[in-house]
């Protein structure tokens, strides 16, 4: 039984790279023609493969029910959170993790620094969608007609000498956050505080999350804060790689 079940798997990672003849299968198994086909006989009832009209086996609906049952039992705090901890650790500086709920960026989890300074954001709180590390990190990502959606049901107040204020400023600064990857708040929602953030993603390919290290401009220089971005992607892509994402 175990080497029918050991076999039975071989079949659809062999498969699941690209569409396979019986004769490619039985090879690849090391098995006479017939054998192969009774695996895939039963595969194919239970739906996890299926016969295409050239002959040619691919990965059948079944798989990809189980595949996205999968992703859906992932909780992303708990995906995350062991890269936040070895980011907050790597960096000394407070890591946020944000996700889009309802139109709103919220905090869903925080590892604090050690410092006597510490930030103000609290986990279930709304983070304001255009001057935060969080938010400018899933807005960038957003596909054009969404960010723009969610940008107009927003009112962009000021609430530093930095806040962008305007569409434009804040489009041309989200584009920019695109092209490196990154986006950077500079002291646009509290004074004394810049954060730098990138987003995760989901196994579908869209931003589901941000995450952000914050420091205070007194401790971190910009310079610094910076160089803290590898790391960060390194806990965004190592989140986003364990949710499915193969970007």
């Amino acid at each position: 039984m175990s080497q029918t079940l050991d076999r039975a798997l071989q079949i659809l990672d062999f498969v699941g790279e690209k569409p396979r003849r019986i004769g490619e299968i039985a090879d690849f198994l090391g098995v006479h023609h017939s054998t192969a086909l009774r695996f895939l006989h039963t595969l194919r009832k239970h739906g996890f493969v299926q016969e295409l009209p050239d002959h040619s086996y691919r990965l059948g609906s079944a798989m990809f029910r189980l595949g996205f049952k999968a992703l859906e039992g992932i909780e992303l705090r708990s995906v995350a959170r062991p890269h936040m901890e070895r980011l907050g650790a790597t960096t000394g500086e407070t890591v946020h993790l944000g996700s889009l709920e309802d139109g709103d960026v919220v905090y869903i989890d925080k590892v604090e620094a050690d410092h006597r300074v510490r930030m103000v954001s609290r986990i279930g709180a709304i983070a304001t969608i255009h001057c935060t590390g969080v938010s400018k990190g899933i807005l960038a990502f957003l596909p054009e007609a969404e960010r723009r959606s969610l940008i107009g049901a927003h009112e962009l107040t000021s609430f530093t000498d930095h806040t962008l204020t305007s569409i434009d400023a804040l489009e041309a600064d989200l584009a920019l956050s695109r092209e490196r990857g990154y986006a950077v708040d500079n002291e646009e929602n509290e004074p004394g505080i810049h954060c730098v953030s990138a987003p995760i993603f989901s196994g579908e390919g869209g931003v589901v999350a941000a995450m952000s290290v914050t420091a205070p401009v007194s401790r971190i220089d910009r310079e610094t804060l910076l160089s803290f971005v590898p790391a960060l992607r390194e806990a965004t892509n190592g989140t986003s790689h364990e949710l499915g994402w193969r970007g």
